[in-house]
């Protein structure tokens, strides 16, 4: 079966839309992350929930593995949001690669076992058609199962 068949999620922000925006939207979609587009739906970026974490907390974070000693800095979080906030969505997003809406959903699956993404963006003749993510993937699959 085409990924263009399974249920995808038409969540996205255009490349212009500041950094809140691209969250809310994020949060509203109910995916792991949001496809970041141009003009003309091409897929130039990806903001998921990681990339919202690691532009609100400090980015030494992800090299410890404990924090507890750590007192939340209030002031110093909220400069941090504050300054995120209205900085254009590109500031976070990053570059990832996109599946093709003709694609099987095994070399779906490959991609997300490969990649560590729980979510990536389909397009089809290079335009964005929605976002799959790893869990509609395995639902259809257990769907498919339970329907025979």
């Amino acid at each position: 079966m085409e990924l263009r068949k399974l249920p995808l999620v038409d969540a996205f922000v255009p490349e212009t839309a500041t950094f809140a925006a691209a969250v809310k939207e994020l949060f509203a979609a109910q995916v792991p992350a949001v496809a970041v587009l141009d003009d003309d739906r091409r897929v130039v970026g990806m903001l998921g929930e990681r990339d919202v974490v690691a532009a609100l907390f400090p980015r030494y974070l992800a090299e410890l593995r404990h924090t507890s000693f750590l007192p939340d800095e209030a002031l110093g979080l909220d400069e941090r949001a504050q300054r995120a906030r209205d900085e254009p969505v590109g500031t976070y997003a990053r570059q990832v690669e996109t599946l093709d809406a003709g694609e099987s959903q095994t070399h779906a699956a490959e991609r997300f076992m490969h990649t560590g993404e729980q979510a990536l963006p389909v397009v089809d003749q290079g335009r964005f058609v929605g976002m799959l993510s790893m869990a509609a993937l395995c639902h259809a699959r257990l769907d498919r199962v339970a329907d025979t």
